[in-house]
């Protein structure tokens, strides 16, 4: 399998572009989404926005370095972390999902697929870590 962190120079220059209203676009997405916000009352846009935000400086970090270490620490982070404030691993996957559809659709095809690679391991290695978590309880 190609190391899905090869992501292009012209790539992640593309990204960074657009990296304000990727966040903003992923960011109105998931609050349209109320039963997974609804009990944030009213932080809800701070919360989602930040969290969004720091997905994406993470993710940004992890292609310009060409590998995942700090994703790994951010998906850790997340399930140990963000339940104690209402997020869920199905939260947070729902949320990268948005973020794959909302890169794919700012993104040039070839760019987008570069970032979408990166995403789609987000995803599956969450998945992976929550299983791995249920199965250890």
């Amino acid at each position: 399998m190609a190391n899905p962190f090869s992501v292009s120079r012209t790539a992640l220059e593309a990204f960074r572009r657009d990296t304000s209203r990727i966040i903003a676009e992923t960011s109105s997405r998931a609050l349209a989404r109320t039963e997974e916000v609804v009990h944030h009352g009213a932080d809800a846009s701070r919360l989602i926005t930040s969290g969004i935000e720091f997905t994406v400086r993470m993710l940004d970090a992890a292609m310009a370095a060409g590998e995942g270490a700090l994703l790994e620490d951010e998906l850790r982070w997340a399930l140990d972390r963000l339940p104690h404030d209402g997020v869920s691993a199905e939260h947070n996957l729902s949320r990268f999902a948005l973020l794959r559809e909302v890169v794919k659709e700012r993104q040039s095809p070839n760019g987008a697929s570069e970032v979408a690679a990166v995403i789609e391991w987000m995803e599956g290695r969450l998945r992976q870590l929550a299983a791995e978590r249920r199965g250890s309880l």
